[in-house]
């Protein structure tokens, strides 16, 4: 027959969550967080290492056109030869000259580059875009981490200036990935 009041006031009554249901929910969504968060954040490094990566192609690249277009590397002041850092910027994300002056426009003097696009790249291991030019590898090289990126003039050479610490803090764990953001100034 039909059914008793008290078993339809049981069916109609709103059903909640037991105390059991609650906890196995939290623990679920603490596992899924534990293996999520750390594989975010080695991602967001490793992209940061990739991008030290390309930051160092890209710049190699335009001092090789800079020095097919004017037989020697950028980093000189053209008004005497001596190494020099805001030159080397200049030389690359400026119009030039034969002689390596720099000109903010394109004019039938100033008919080279610009190699790379302002501003210069900022180094991500230090966050500096300065850049130490010196004559030759056997020059001595700055403090690591005092300047953005160190250059070598007689080789046309090009790496970053970082202690192993900065490196490491943007995902270049390896001695040899260090070495090769290095390798082209020790």
């Amino acid at each position: 027959m039909g059914a008793s009041r008290r078993d339809r006031t049981l069916h109609l009554r709103p059903r909640a969550f037991t105390l059991v249901e609650l906890v196995m929910v939290v623990v679920i969504i603490g596992i899924v967080a534990g293996i999520a968060v750390p594989r975010m954040s080695t991602t967001a490094t490793h992209a940061s290492a990739n991008a030290m990566q390309a930051t160092l192609m890209n710049v190699r690249t335009a001092i090789e056109c800079y020095y097919a277009e004017h037989n020697k590397y950028p980093g000189y002041d053209p008004a005497n030869g001596s190494a020099n850092g805001v030159h080397f910027v200049n030389q690359l994300t400026m119009y030039s000259d034969a002689s390596g002056n720099g000109n903010a426009t394109r004019s039938a003097t100033y008919k080279f580059g610009p190699y790379l696009r302002k501003p210069f790249p900022v180094n991500l291991a230090n966050n500096l875009a300065t850049v130490h030019v010196k004559e030759t590898r056997a020059a001595a090289n700055p403090g690591d981490g005092s300047v953005g990126w160190v250059a070598v003039l007689s080789t046309g050479d090009f790496g970053v200036s970082a202690t192993d610490a900065q490196l490491e803090q943007i995902g270049v764990i390896e001695a040899l990935g260090k070495a090769g953001a290095r390798l082209q100034i020790n």
